[in-house]
């Protein structure tokens, strides 16, 4: 029967070092509580401790010096985010009933434009902005002949809402696979029509997942500084001023209190978030019990034609803007004639190839290790459950609510001087992108953590197993599907991110997205557009290996 049974046989070879599987299992835990207040609680303290230093010692100065100075960027943060949340909000949900109700083909094509966008690079929206609607655009200029200013606070809203859909239709989408079809069919049977069930079942229903969209839109817009340094023109937000107070004057006093005000309605933001989360329930990663949303938006009335036409805009526009990123990188002008041409490839592959191949090792790196962290930290707050649990999970998910900007200087401000000097270094670039993601991770290995049976931990310890015992033989293969998932989610995160990475980036670790910045911002539109179509296809191509992967593990464990 031992010879059989290799958890019995592993338990009692581990019997005999007890007190050092002990000290091992807290040193995991300390690792893990240790990592968390170093690099997400104590970079926000600095940030804290520094906006409050003056001449003469502790002084809130400086709060008024940046409200008397940047007040109008405050307003113009509030007004952009509000707008950018509200049309966004709605894209998002036109795209969700759109693709929920769709089939076949269409389904899959919706699918396919939101993955890529999620894997997109970021400024990719602005770029497309610039190449399609700018003086000499496509279709302003060539196309009506027109000849405006594309670089205002419009641009800036229009592309922040197009570039912040992808995460909310997919959140929309999986509340809608999750509706119980019971009320739907009880709806149908008493003589609803399709748009009362539309409006009085559907639309109740998804009003937390809408309210949670409509959140974090306004978060990640305030927190945005991107898309306004590159499209705003004169226009400006207090994200991006702290980038040019950061990388112009590197005042870290004024650009510390300039980040308090962002931080606070982040964080105020974040609580009532879990609070919305609550109401909308676990997503879980069960696909098969995903269905297509019996419902024909066509007969929906109005509110089903406009969710019909705003979700066919979406996807005209995504479809519209990585067409032109890519054929970009192929055309050249030429005595106001368009040709054909390959000088812009030989041009990447002739300075790019460095940063491209150290952006691919370090999101693999993030990958493996963030993943590996996410999965024990979630085994030791969500099933072990151990003391101060709540406070280090809020720690953990803080991340996922502060503006990249915040995250950035609170690492220059933690690690900048010994014993813990790390900046100049890449340990600082892979920790701040692994922390940054840790919420997410986190999240999905928690989901999946709860469908493990706590009756297999049980039968562990019967048979004379401690907790690594528990670890090595429930907790990992159980969470293999999770890990499959996290790896390409961080592998995509850290290919892709850009908000607090730009601020740690020497000239010695420059990677790909610093340079599709750089490009931007200095108009070589033709190669940021390669690096962009670059970084999307490495990105697909891993995560097509990982769902691949995922495939043929399912299919062996079926048969």
């Amino acid at each position: 029967m031992s010879k059989n049974n290799p958890v019995g046989k592993g338990a009692s070879g581990d019997a005999l070092f007890p007190a050092v599987r002990r000290l091992a299992d807290r040193l995991i835990l300390l690792l893990l509580l240790g990592g968390i207040c170093l690099f997400i609680l104590y970079p926000m303290l600095c940030i804290l401790w520094r906006s409050l230093q003056g001449e003469g010692g502790l002084t809130g100065d400086m709060y008024g010096v940046v409200w008397e100075q940047y007040g109008r960027s405050l307003r113009n943060s509030v007004f952009t985010a509000t707008c950018t949340s509200l049309l966004c909000t709605l894209f998002s949900t036109a795209t969700a009933l759109l693709i929920s109700t769709g089939r076949g083909w269409r389904r899959a094509l919706g699918m396919g434009l939101l993955l890529i966008t999620m894997v997109s690079p970021p400024f990719v929206s602005a770029l497309a902005y610039i190449q399609l609607y700018g003086r000499r655009g496509w279709i302003t200029y060539r196309l009506l002949g027109l000849s405006w200013n594309p670089y205002n606070c419009w641009g800036v809203i229009w592309m922040q809402s197009l570039s912040f859909v992808p995460v909310n239709a997919l959140f929309l989408i999986g509340m809608l696979s999750r509706m119980d079809r019971d009320s739907l069919m009880s709806a149908r049977d008493l003589g609803a029509a399709p748009r009362d069930i539309l409006r009085d079942v559907v639309l109740p229903l998804l009003r937390p997942g809408i309210l949670v969209c409509v959140l974090l839109s306004f978060v990640r817009s305030i927190a945005d500084f991107g898309t306004p340094v590159t499209i705003g023109g004169r226009f400006t937000t207090i994200a991006s001023d702290i980038y040019l107070q950061l990388t112009g004057y590197s005042n870290l006093e004024k650009a510390s209190a300039m980040n308090m005000f962002l931080l606070v309605p982040s964080v105020a933001a974040f609580f009532l978030y879990r609070w919305l989360m609550g109401k909308t329930g676990p997503v879980s990663g069960e696909r098969a019990q995903q269905q297509r949303l019996q419902l024909s938006l066509s007969r929906c009335g109005a509110a089903g034609w406009l969710a019909l036409v705003t979700g066919g805009l979406f996807f005209g526009m995504i479809g519209l803007q990585y067409v032109c990123i890519v054929a970009t990188g192929f055309i050249q002008r030429t005595r106001g004639a368009l040709s054909f041409t390959t000088q812009y490839l030989e041009e990447l592959l002739e300075y790019n190839s460095e940063t491209m191949v150290r952006s691919v090792i370090y999101a693999l790196i993030v990958a493996l290790v963030g993943t590996l962290f996410a999965m024990l930290f979630s085994y030791y707050i969500y099933r072990r459950r151990v003391r101060w649990n709540t406070f280090f999970d809020c720690l953990a998910t803080l991340p996922y609510m502060l503006p990249g900007t915040c995250f950035g200087i609170g690492y220059i401000l933690a690690f900048n001087h010994p014993p813990l000097k790390l900046t100049g270094t890449a340990i600082i670039v892979l920790a701040n992108m692994l922390f940054k993601q840790l919420p997410t991770t986190t999240k999905i290995c928690a989901a999946t953590l709860s469908q493990i049976p706590e009756a297999q931990e049980r039968a562990v310890r019967d048979l004379g197993g401690d907790q690594l015992n528990v670890m090595r033989d429930v907790i990992f293969p159980g969470l293999r599907p999770a890990f499959l998932s996290c790896f390409a989610y961080n592998f995509s995160s850290s290919m892709t991110t850009a908000g607090a990475v730009l601020f740690l980036i020497d000239p010695g670790h420059q990677l790909a997205v610093f340079k599709l910045f750089d490009a931007v911002y200095s108009g070589e539109y033709a190669l940021a557009s390669l690096m962009a179509t670059f970084i999307i296809v490495i990105v697909l191509l891993v995560e097509g290996g990982v769902y691949l992967a995922m495939g043929r593990k399912e299919r062996s464990h079926v048969s």
